[in-house]
């Protein structure tokens, strides 16, 4: 990310200044910005994925949280100031625990937070997964919303220093270690009425109740769900099934029997192809076998 020019002295700007701009684009943004003057380059400090490079003279940054990325919030810089002075500000935006921990729920889904590369190893990756998504702290439904929320409580330790709050580290350790499948809100079937996604589909379950091995596996890591018939046959073959488990295959049969009859339909057609093919090809060896062969001068 290219370092943001320095105003000439006689630009320079005041606080009262900084802080219309930043209460501007906490309006265009609806997020909080907070403008920090930063007298003088710390050599200790390493700027993140999401900012300008660390400031080697005075200037002010504009700090928020979640919310735009930079180069959102660099454009809108650009609008309000046309002649180039926007570029006086440095930009950050840092993350959210809960913007984090939000990250490490989809990426132990998509099987890539491993144990092995530490929890340092692990925010580094999330950030710069981040770094180009506006609004990482935003849940895209009811579900994940209540998954977070259950991380997010199951990580906070307590603390006689102050008040309990979420532990990072131990949030990723927990969705590493654990997978996913413990933080859904409800492990019923749902029913007729359920319509906000919290509650499990017929064959999310039936995974639930039957799946083993790498199935298991899968679908405490990534929520993958059974093969339609493999799940229908699974409750078929237990010889007690609960009864939120026999309405979870019978919800299912329609799904199944289309499925076997596209199946039995594709059979058809193939072999009629086939046989098709082969009562051509016997005609055509009986014809030439039955023409009189032509005498030869």
């Amino acid at each position: 990310m290219a370092q943001a020019q320095t105003q000439r002295p006689e630009q320079v700007l005041r606080g009262p200044q900084a802080r219309r701009i930043a209460d501007r684009l906490s309006v265009q943004f609806r997020v909080p910005f907070e403008p920090q003057y930063e007298p003088r380059h710390d050599v200790r400090h390493e700027p993140s994925p999401d900012s300008s490079p660390a400031p080697t003279e005075p200037r002010w940054t504009l700090r928020w949280y979640d919310g735009p990325t930079v180069d959102a919030v660099r454009t809108a810089l650009g609008r309000l100031f046309p002649d180039g002075a926007g570029a006086a500000f440095a930009v950050r935006r840092d993350l959210t625990t809960r913007a984090l921990a939000l990250a490490a729920i989809r990426e132990t889904r998509a099987g890539a937070m491993h144990r092995s590369v530490g929890s340092w190893g692990q925010r580094y990756h999330l950030e710069q997964l981040l770094a180009g998504q506006e609004h990482p702290d935003r849940p895209s439904g009811p579900r994940e919303a209540a998954m977070l929320e259950r991380l997010l409580a199951a990580s906070t330790i307590e603390s006689a220093r102050g008040p309990a709050a979420p532990d990072l580290s131990r949030a990723f350790d927990l969705v590493a270690r654990d997978g996913v499948a413990w933080l859904l809100p409800e492990h019923r079937l749902a029913g007729p009425a359920d319509r906000d996604e919290l509650a499990l589909s017929p064959l999310e379950y039936l995974t639930a109740r039957y799946a083993t091995g790498v199935h298991r596996t899968a679908w405490e890591t990534a929520l993958a769900v059974l093969p339609l018939r493999t799940a229908v046959t699974a409750a078929h073959q237990d010889p007690h099934p609960d009864p939120e488990a026999a309405r979870a295959a019978l919800a299912l049969l329609p799904a199944l029997r289309a499925q076997l009859s596209a199946e039995i339909d594709a059979i058809g057609d193939r072999l009629a192809t086939a046989a098709t093919e082969t009562e051509t090809e016997t005609e055509t060896t009986t014809t030439a076998a039955e023409s009189p062969a032509v005498p030869t001068a």
